[in-house]
């Protein structure tokens, strides 16, 4: 088997540990690391990009320069274990045609993509099974009950703060912020804050919500049972209002100290612990 040069780092994990195991062969030449399975097929693992947009939209773009090459069977990008899987086939500069399937997901606003590669369909196939697992274990971990318990937050504060001509006092800063907080008895807290100035004129909403959750697979369900939501106009009084008692489902994930959901419509919003 004929491969271009290598010029990509592959750190050890335990999903290389298991191609080890399965009879992946280690080389490396002047700091390149790659494994491959008798002379039939690689794997390895891409350097970190930052992301430009979405992952997928981000995956999309780069695929193309995996190795080089054209793309000539383009193949459709699917959801694949918390990241964005597809198989297609290259031809090389040479003329040559290479099977490949490649995976990616996100860590810390960079793109981590891992790429299997054989000129040979029938060993592309045979050895698709371990290359299938070993992308699975480098995407974020399943979520568990256990995991999700804990303080979770996202949010942002605005860069621009508006200042008084006559006083000289610096108006509130906009931004945003919600927290969930998830029991280990099955309740959760909810708690949102979005504030947006303009001129000497501020506006604040807070939401207060509770009730309970809970995890079924990978799809958490938050069920409210009690919430107010309050409402500040410019300096006015504060109105309060009861909130909507809506039930949220999402599919979720964890990776490390960030909680990941996405709702029905593939939205996704990324969480730190707190």
């Amino acid at each position: 088997m004929r491969l271009l040069p290598l010029f990509f780092l592959l750190t050890m994990s335990l999903g290389a540990i298991e191609l080890e195991r399965q009879g992946w062969r280690r080389q490396e030449q002047n700091g390149v690391v790659a494994y491959f399975r008798g002379e039939e097929a690689m794997m390895m693992t891409l350097p970190p990009k930052p992301l430009a947009g979405a992952l997928r939209e981000s995956y999309e773009k780069a695929r193309e320069s995996f190795l080089g090459g054209e793309l000539v069977q383009r193949g459709s990008i699917q959801d694949m274990a918390g990241g964005v899987f597809s198989e297609y086939v290259v031809r090389e500069p040479n003329g040559s045609l290479t099977h490949r399937a490649s995976f990616a997901t996100e860590r810390g606003g960079q793109m981590l993509a891992y790429l299997y590669a054989t000129n040979d369909e029938p060993a592309f196939r045979k050895y698709r099974s371990e290359a299938m697992a070993y992308f699975a274990a480098q995407g974020p971990s399943p979520a568990s009950t256990a995991s999700v318990v804990g303080e979770w937050y996202t949010g942002r504060v605005s860069s621009i703060q508006y200042q008084d001509r006559v006083t000289g006092a610096a108006a509130p800063t906009s931004g945003n912020n919600m927290t969930y907080r998830f029991k280990a008895d099955g309740t959760y807290e909810q708690f949102g804050l979005m504030q947006f100035t303009y001129a000497t004129c501020t506006n604040s909403y807070f939401m207060n919500l509770s009730g309970r959750w809970e995890l079924q697979g990978d799809v958490l369900r938050v069920k409210p049972s009690a919430g107010t939501f309050d409402s500040r106009t410019c300096g006015g009084q504060p109105v309060r209002k009861p909130a909507n008692l809506v039930e949220s489902v999402w599919k979720v994930r964890v990776n490390g100290n960030e909680l990941t959901v996405t709702d029905e419509k593939g939205a996704s919003s990324t969480y730190r612990r707190k």
